[in-house]
């Protein structure tokens, strides 16, 4: 978090599971700091999908993803951002 605090990133790629930390309780500490800030969340749980209108990422992508995906992901992320200031 206080990497994310010192060099205000324009998007963050997280992981839900992590070594050091769980991605969901990141998103958490993320949003309550940096509301608007977007994030493309990363996952091997095909059963996401259903809990992704709980979650607060902007978008998702499933790990065996095609890097196309995660671009295109990156992509909307950033514009809705711009869309939205």
């Amino acid at each position: 978090m206080e990497r994310i605090e010192d060099e205000k990133p324009d998007l963050i790629v997280l992981d839900i599971k992590m070594v050091d930390y769980n991605g969901l309780d990141l998103l958490q500490d993320i949003r309550n700091k940096f509301y608007n800030m977007p994030v493309v969340l990363c996952t091997a749980y095909d059963t996401f999908k259903e809990d992704m209108k709980s979650i607060a990422a902007d978008f998702y992508v499933i790990k065996s993803f095609d890097l196309s995906e995660l671009k295109s992901k990156i992509a909307m992320a950033l514009e809705a951002n711009v869309e939205a200031e």
